[in-house]
């Protein structure tokens, strides 16, 4: 049967101790396609209010990441450094929040992003600059660099960007192939970011059983070009940077309605530790399993007598690089909304800025759902692909989140 709704309701602080005034030396720019969302970072942050320091450099990071796949880990590695500094600092007499937020964000994305240095020391030199000068500001700048360096060091020779790792499958019913191979293969077989433990799912349904063929005649119906306008908007609206969309919705409440330090740094450290590793297990599912689009299989000779190819069918949204299943998009949606039910609650309004518009969503429970059914109104996703995709997002957001 055809739904119409979803069907599912220490790392170690030591390394390079450095002077605000030095850049961490750069390790490698990583290659990504263009943004599909922007985020304009703010220009100057009230430094006497750590809180909004500590906000202003995770629009920073957002807007200094470049989308890709592995664009969570990257958030993950500033996120987790913001926190232990923060932590750290808390911990010493007269010591600034603010400078241990700037300086181990900034250390950390200039780390892995050396081209966005300059912005980076303008940026770190404007919250430097509202921190009054002496021992204080001192010992937050040695924190945060050395938190920062720390950070570095745990992630070297993780496993990214190892170019051994090729998809490649014999080409058949059912397998994902495309001209330009998949992006970012080693993604699921990069270290781990967070101790989570593997979440089980039972893969895709099988070609020719009688969810197959319910999931592929649902979105035959509902993610075709020109078969109904307001689902193609919703569809059109969620395609976009989603690591982007949702943290930069998640900003503008908490600058609205803030909630303390710890709270702030600690909500973020999970929600991109969760993410990462979240995404990890997708990626490595989708390198393993090579499930085809539904693109293909909708004028496919499945060889079902039950299902007929359809001449001419096309998706609503363009075809990402990789395969269908599960969904990254559903696990940066899950990790995210259940991770900030973890921390504040589920019913929390937040206003996304999508593709043509911004749309406020009353829950986040309402969120997912939308998000949920814009991939399939898309053409681009199967149900059983968005379904377990929220399974893995839930599952290691709340381990993660204890």
């Amino acid at each position: 049967m055809t739904n119409s709704t979803p069907r599912h309701a220490g790392v170690p602080a030591r390394g390079l101790a450095m002077s605000r005034r030095h850049l961490v030396a750069a390790t490698a720019l990583l290659a990504a396609g263009p943004l599909a969302l922007t985020t304009t970072a703010p220009a100057h942050a009230d430094a006497q209010d750590p809180v909004a320091v500590a906000l202003d450099w995770q629009a920073t990071a957002i807007a200094t990441v470049p989308f890709s796949p592995a664009k969570g880990l990257y958030l993950a590695f500033t996120s987790k450094a913001v926190d232990k500094a923060v932590a750290a600092s808390l911990r010493r007499e007269r010591s600034s929040e603010a400078a241990a937020i700037a300086q181990a964000a900034h250390d950390v994305l200039v780390a892995y992003f050396p081209a966005a240095g300059a912005t980076l020391d303008d940026r770190l030199a404007q919250t430097l600059a509202s921190v009054p000068d002496g021992p204080a500001e001192d010992r937050g700048v040695a924190i945060g660099a050395d938190v920062a360096g720390g950070i570095i060091d745990w992630r070297t020779d993780d496993g990214r960007n190892d170019p051994s790792i090729v998809y490649s499958k014999p080409s058949g019913i059912g397998v994902w192939q495309d001209v330009r191979g998949m992006a970012t293969p080693w993604l699921g077989f990069v270290d781990r970011v967070v101790g989570a433990q593997p979440v089980p799912v039972d893969g895709p349904d099988p070609v020719g059983s009688a969810a197959y063929r319910a999931d592929l005649a649902e979105v035959a119906a509902t993610g075709r070009t020109g078969a109904d306008p307001d689902k193609a908007t919703t569809a059109t609206f969620f395609n976009v940077d989603a690591f982007s969309l949702y943290r930069a919705a998640l900003i503008t409440k908490l600058r609205s309605a803030p909630t303390g330090l710890r709270a702030t740094t600690s909500l973020f450290a999970d929600l991109d530790l969760a993410t990462a590793e979240a995404f990890r297990q997708t990626w490595r599912l989708k390198f393993n399993v090579g499930f085809w689009r539904p693109v293909v299989a909708a004028v496919a000779d499945d060889g079902d007598p039950l299902t007929e190819p359809v001449a001419g069918w096309t998706s609503v949204l363009p075809l990402p690089p990789y395969p269908d299943y599960p969904s990254g998009h559903g696990t940066i949606t899950s990790a995210f909304a259940e991770t900030v039910r973890c921390h504040l609650d589920d019913d929390i309004s937040l206003t996304l800025n999508g593709a043509g518009g911004s749309r406020t969503y009353a829950s986040l429970t309402a969120l997912e759902d939308a998000a949920f059914l814009s991939r399939i109104w898309g053409g681009i996703h199967f149900r059983d692909a968005m379904d377990d995709s929220f399974v893995i997002g839930h599952t290691v957001a709340r381990q993660v989140c204890g």
